[in-house]
């Protein structure tokens, strides 16, 4: 067994792994990240990469108010208090100072309401910040170990859709400006993979994340090793002291002299844990698990045998959104459902035919909701103007083909309201008369059944133009279309109890010394809600930071341990 050594090993390369080794060698420290799939990113590199941070810089540059005491107040529940009081003091200078070293770029966005405004604390906007696209021609051969971003999230043969592009793709047959900002995206992305990229070097969202904060750790010379598992964590005296890598050349015992920081992206493809913690799951329904098929639970596995415990006091154990799927050969393209639910003239409906939940409310309690309903699938059904405005799922809007979507199954079509129940299986008397209702309650801009469009959140995600409500419109314009959804699952919120710090918790309560837990694999900060978009990724990087920052001031352990080169070429 080849024995190597380091200040720090961080197991995990999303977010939250990349922060916490980027800060930990800023300060000093020696490390090395270890990923067990061949690709550098995890889950964070499919996700939308927003962050949510209350009172940041670019906030208050812009004029919106906010204070530290209401998101405080709008995050109190199920949670705990004193994490979240740190995340909320703590999250604005951590991004200043993964801004200022160059780690990450970031924009407000103003128009981003927090998801519940009746909430004490909620606030209109400005806490969600989002990620400037990142040219990821800038890492060299490292950009092939980029993981790429779901397919859903790409478009042209590889290019990369931004949350700001959406909008212009949408307006692409109206709008002579859209075409034009389309048209100088074509013409990057083709000169870009006419030069052999594999796909465009434009990076976005969640991928242009973890490309920057990739970047930033690459210029520190950090080692990351790819294909590498932890399988064993390593003590002596109380405190952790080591783990056991396995790699393809075989085990590598690594000597830490400051600490293990688990970043494995939390247990979505853990199938046992999914049969004892999710109740659908053990009544013998499913989800679709959307994080890459290596997030296994392996964090939580090793910290519970050496003393680590769940907190569980969540009130979801996972964070959810609705999900169609693609099939096309032996290719399936899994298409998260976020906003294209929320526009006029779109409505989900169960197999009985009737409506089920506000569709213009956030992705993880829309999903909860259709989970609770004991229901294995739902329908977005949309009419003739809505689709080709707006587009659906992987479907895009007007001018693109509809003819691939149709063939495949993955949009299935209907001269009438008859005949799309008929192709669906949806209950079609019931049917007609949800559409109806909806239509008449469309018509006066008010939902009376589920309240759609009665929030700013609601709001911001329908189209402005349609009035007295952005969010409804009649479904009146033949042919209409439906795409079949089924839970996703994003990500975990169940996970290991941590400190304000990240070290990881025994039984009773105090810190495993040398251990800590980020990301997916602690316990959500806001236990179990999603009341925000980037409320997943914003505590991930600064309770990073505060991890890297208390393992470089710990001096409890003055071990005999040399970094040794060799560490470079695993």
């Amino acid at each position: 067994m080849r024995h190597v050594s380091c200040d720090v090993l961080v197991a995990g390369s999303g977010a939250a792994g990349l922060a916490c080794a980027f800060t930990a060698r800023d300060m000093g420290l020696n490390v090395i990240v270890v990923e067990k799939s061949d690709r550098i990113g995890g889950t964070t590199a499919w996700s939308g990469g927003e962050i949510w941070v209350p009172c940041n810089s670019q906030q208050a540059e812009a004029g919106i108010k906010d204070s530290r005491a209401e998101a405080i107040q709008y995050l109190e529940g199920r949670a705990d208090l004193s994490r979240i009081a740190t995340y909320v003091n703590q999250a604005a200078e951590a991004l200043d100072y993964f801004v200022a070293k160059g780690a990450m770029q970031v924009e407000v966005m103003s128009d981003a309401p927090d998801y519940f405004d009746n909430r004490p604390g909620a606030h209109k906007g400005g806490r969600t910040l989002r990620m400037v696209p990142f040219d990821g021609r800038k890492l060299g051969p490292d950009f092939r170990r980029l993981r790429d971003p779901l397919a859903a999230g790409q478009i042209f043969g590889g290019l990369s859709v931004a949350r700001e592009d959406i909008g212009h793709l949408q307006a692409l047959g109206r709008s002579p400006r859209s075409m034009l900002y389309v048209l100088r995206l074509l013409l990057a992305h083709g000169m870009q993979r006419l030069g052999g990229l594999h796909r465009g070097a434009r990076t976005t969202m969640g991928n242009a994340m973890v490309a920057r904060f990739l970047a930033a750790v690459q210029a520190q010379r950090t080692p990351i090793w790819c294909n590498a598992t932890l399988t064993e964590i390593k003590m002596q005296t109380g405190r952790v002291t080591g783990a056991i890598i396995t790699t393809p050349e075989g085990p590598v015992e690594i000597a830490v002299t400051r600490g293990v920081v688990l970043a494995t992206g939390g247990f979505s493809h853990d199938l046992r844990r999914q049969a004892q913690i999710y109740s659908h799951v053990a009544v013998g329904r499913s989800h679709v698990a959307l994080p890459p098929n290596e997030v296994a639970g392996d964090g939580l596995t090793l910290a519970l045998r050496v003393g680590g415990k769940v907190r569980g006091n969540v009130s979801q154990p996972a964070a959810w959104t609705a999900v169609s799927e693609r099939r096309q050969g032996s290719k399936v393209w899994q298409v998260p459902h976020f906003g294209d639910k929320a526009k006029p003239g779109i409505i989900a409906v169960l197999p009985n035919g009737r409506r089920f939940a506000n569709e213009a409310s956030n992705y993880h309690d829309f999903c909860r909701v259709l989970i609770d309903s004991g229901a294995s699938e739902a329908w977005l059904i949309a009419d003739h103007r809505a689709l080709r405005r707006y587009g659906l799922g992987r479907v895009g809007p007007f001018p693109a083909p509809l003819g691939s979507h149709l063939r495949c199954g993955y949009l299935v079509k209907g001269r009438s309201l008859e005949d799309l129940a008929q192709v669906t299986g949806i209950d079609a008397p019931t049917f007609a008369q949800t559409v109806e209702r909806f239509n008449a309650m469309a018509t006066r801009g008010l939902d009376e059944d589920f309240q759609r469009g009665g929030s700013a959140s609601d709001r911001a995600a329908g189209d402005p133009e349609q009035q007295p409500n952005p969010n409804m419109a009649p479904l009146v314009q033949p042919p209409f279309y439906g795409i079949r959804i089924v839970p996703g699952n994003l990500s975990t919120f169940l996970g290991l109890d941590a400190d304000e710090n990240g070290a990881v918790l025994n039984v009773q309560g105090k810190a495993i010394p040398g251990l800590h837990a980020l990301g997916a694999d602690a316990e959500a900060v806001t236990g179990g809600s999603y009341p925000a978009a980037g409320i997943t990724l914003g505590p991930a990087i600064t309770f990073a930071w505060l991890a890297a920052r208390a393992m470089a001031e710990d001096h409890t352990m003055q071990a005999d341990v040399t970094y040794t080169s060799s560490a470079k070429t695993a």
